[in-house]
């Protein structure tokens, strides 16, 4: 009998480890080939530079980023944490604000029919349009730009959160009332988890509008930052600096994306984002 029950499970641990190793290889081919690709991408670069003899001021090699960011990256260090704490100051203030209205645009006739059509038509319009604005409104300092990130960021969250937090199945809202829930069981139950997907659809929006938003903002009025390092670099004709810049808060918008979507497999496991990320390793 031993040897019986050691042969019948002998199979299925086989097929456990078998499983495993197929999801680490699958999840080492979808980390590898987006650095692969990228390596590729700037051989082809170097070797093109050099074949057709751009002049570095309108593309430099990659050579010319490394150098440029070995050379000033403690400059660049200071001015990234600046544009980290205006983005992420103004989303953090917009995920705040934007739940709490959505949540009372949902239960408050009223405000669903003055105030969000209002919201609506300023989501339209263009932001970067506010920023000068703003500096009159606020003040040359780092809140203006916060509040540029936060009215960049404001719209998404609020949008997305408000749709969720409707679209909710009316069997479920009927099985409330039936078993007399009261109006906080509805809206923990049932509401809230329905509205996380569709709120995380919204921040993963909104928290990469909020680096641009205080992007757009140092352009208009700032002595720190990466925004103004751009300029800077313009002004002076180092192409190689300004697009390691950008190459800095590319990193820094992908890096505040996977944060949300950490957050959202965490506290949304259900959603459909996440069993598709799940699905894909």
């Amino acid at each position: 009998m031993i040897l019986r029950s050691g042969n019948f499970l002998t199979p299925w641990m086989l097929s456990i480890n078998v499983g495993a190793s197929a999801a680490v290889k699958s999840s080492w081919k979808n980390v590898a080939e987006p650095v692969v690709f990228f390596v590729v991408l700037l051989i082809l670069w170097e070797i093109l530079v050099e074949v057709i003899q751009v002049p570095s001021f309108i593309l430099p090699p990659p050579r010319d980023l490394y150098t440029a960011f070995i050379k000033k990256l403690p400059i660049l260090g200071h001015h990234a944490w600046i544009t980290f704490i205006e983005a992420f100051g103004g989303f953090a203030l917009s995920l705040i604000l934007g739940v709490g209205f959505a949540i009372s645009v949902v239960y408050s006739r009223h405000l669903q029919n003055t105030i969000y059509p209002l919201i609506v038509i300023l989501y339209a319009m263009p932001k970067s349009a506010f920023a000068p604005l703003m500096v009159i409104w606020v003040g040359y300092g780092m809140f203006s730009k916060i509040s540029i990130a936060f009215l960049v960021a404001f719209f998404p969250i609020v949008v997305n959160t408000v749709v969720g937090l409707k679209e909710v199945e009316p069997e479920l809202l009927e099985l409330a009332r039936i078993n007399r829930g009261s109006a906080w069981d509805v809206f923990k139950k049932i509401r809230l988890p329905n509205s996380l997907p569709y709120m995380f659809a919204g921040i993963k929006v909104a928290i990469v509008l909020s680096v641009t938003g205080a992007i757009v903002a140092e352009f208009v009025a700032a002595n720190e930052g990466l925004g103004y390092l751009v300029l800077q670099a313009n002004y002076s004709l180092d192409t190689a600096f300004a697009l390691v810049i950008l190459l800095i808060l590319a990193v820094l918008s992908l890096g505040l994306f996977w944060l949300a979507e950490f957050c959202q497999r965490k506290l949304a496991p259900w959603s459909a984002g996440v069993r598709e990320v799940e699905g894909s390793f």
